[in-house]
């Protein structure tokens, strides 16, 4: 065991020596909606906050592709939700944690300026839902629990973007779309199936560590 701990040690440190990392911030915002099947006259609303911590390997000096590659990862923080009805008067908004993992190519295109293609895979769990409805007494706020995968979603997207390079600091915008692909093997919002979307606005910065 002890060998093998020594190995691992040694092949990380390896990698790590022929590595460029990144440490930065994003904060975005967008549309978030839900397909129903079958329909509920579903329409988009507007998530202010979709925000999370990033960090960004590629390999140093490397040759062909693999310059343009960068593994980028987020620990995140967003909203998601959808409308229902005419004059969308109910409405659905949740608070989810989520994990993007996506392989970024970065193609330079003048100096400083590179254009970012994104492929994405995320995990991420409800924090809370609450459903507003607008009755003729007012309106009406509920929290409820999803009774799909306990929580719990996964899904893949895809994004384009810009990135401005300073030296050891990088300036991005980016535009992403996510679908959760937690409806293949079925789960249900009131027993209707469902897919969630969202479009996300974002702007980042990132910061490389070490020299």
């Amino acid at each position: 065991m002890k060998k093998l701990l020594i190995v691992i040690f040694l092949l990380a440190a390896s990698i790590a020596s022929r590595a460029e990392i990144y440490l930065g911030a994003r904060y975005g915002a967008g549309l978030s909606m839900t397909y129903f099947t079958p329909s509920l006259d579903e329409n988009a609303i507007f998530t202010p906050v979709n925000a999370a911590v990033a960090f960004r390997y590629c390999r140093d000096n490397a040759d062909d592709y693999e310059r343009y590659m960068n593994l980028l990862v987020e620990f995140g923080y967003g909203e998601r939700g959808y409308a229902l009805g005419d004059s969308a008067p109910t409405q659905v908004r949740s608070q989810v944690l989520e994990v993007p993992v996506m392989m970024q190519a970065r193609i330079p295109v003048v100096k400083h300026v590179n254009v970012l293609i994104t492929g994405i895979v995320y995990g991420a769990y409800y924090l809370n839902n609450k459903r507003t409805e607008e009755t003729p007494a007012g309106k009406v706020t509920e929290s409820f629990s999803y009774n799909n995968l306990g929580g719990f979603e996964y899904g893949v997207g895809g994004g384009l973007g810009l990135c401005l390079n300073f030296g050891k600091t990088d300036f991005a915008v980016d535009a992403r779309y996510m679908a959760s692909m937690s409806y293949l093997i079925k789960p249900t919002v009131d027993l209707y199936e469902s897919m969630p979307m969202q479009v996300i606005v974002s702007f980042s910065i990132m910061r490389k560590i070490g020299k």
